[in-house]
């Protein structure tokens, strides 16, 4: 893939060695159609539960946020939830909000049981670890919706462009409503010239990136109509 994508196209999940990311429909990506998982609606309503972020630096009420941590051991195909923690990110990564310690709500145990969660994460350890012969990875989970409002933007990358400090990224789109906007692009690290600008349209769009390899960012959203708020429902996922 050379150039700027711009639309939402089927890629195969290999293509991320080459060209540092991935983008498409979960099915067409990873080869799972978790939306027709028995417990997809309830995946969803996993968002109607998440608690404000109170560490905004930026004084926005617009993000709200469920973390945990897990495990996988490729030999036996095994994820490991781990115990509950802060998560904190150096300032050199994160400058609006790094350099704390952050308490996050955790996530309950329908999160980390739900089998569209296991499932994704599995999926996604079983090709990482074929792709960097890595045996075990420690992943980061976020369960982030951010919400559009007239009196308030809603940004899904409120620090700009960054890296996380990661291995691979993996932005997945649960559900969204009634907004404009939200477009994600990614940079190169050397020139910060942008290689890829889209935009997850629909539940179950995915896009996996190389942090690594890349910068990232995502435009702010908007409301569609002004009294009524609009909302983006996305479940982050790093591999480290």
């Amino acid at each position: 893939m050379n150039g700027i994508e711009s639309t939402m196209t089927a890629a195969r999940v290999w293509d991320l060695g080459d060209d540092r990311f991935v983008y498409g429909d979960v099915n067409s990506v990873l080869g799972v159609n978790l939306l027709n998982e028995e417990e997809w609606l309830q995946f969803q309503d996993f968002w109607n539960t998440l608690e404000v972020d109170k560490y905004m630096n930026d004084g926005g009420k617009y993000r709200y946020r469920r973390f945990g941590r897990f495990k996988y051991f490729a030999e036996d195909d095994r994820l490991q939830p781990q115990p509950y923690g802060p998560y904190t990110q150096p300032t050199y990564f994160n400058p609006l909000n790094g350099g704390v310690n952050r308490f996050f709500g955790p996530l309950t145990e329908p999160m980390i049981n739900s089998k569209v969660v296991t499932r994704l994460l599995k999926e996604l350890g079983r090709v990482y670890s074929e792709l960097e012969d890595v045996p075990m990875w420690k992943i980061n989970t976020y369960f982030n919706r951010i919400y559009a409002a007239h009196a308030e933007v809603g940004k899904p990358v409120p620090e700009g462009m960054h890296r996380d400090g990661v291995k691979f990224s993996c932005l997945f789109m649960a559900n969204m409503f009634g907004f404009t906007g939200g477009e994600t692009s990614l940079y190169d690290l050397v020139e910060k010239q942008p290689i890829f600008k889209g935009r997850l349209a629909e539940p179950g769009d995915i896009l996996l990136f190389r942090d690594d390899t890349v910068f990232h960012d995502t435009t702010p959203i908007l409301p569609t109509e002004p009294d009524v708020p609009g909302y983006r429902d996305l479940l982050v996922i790093e591999f480290r």
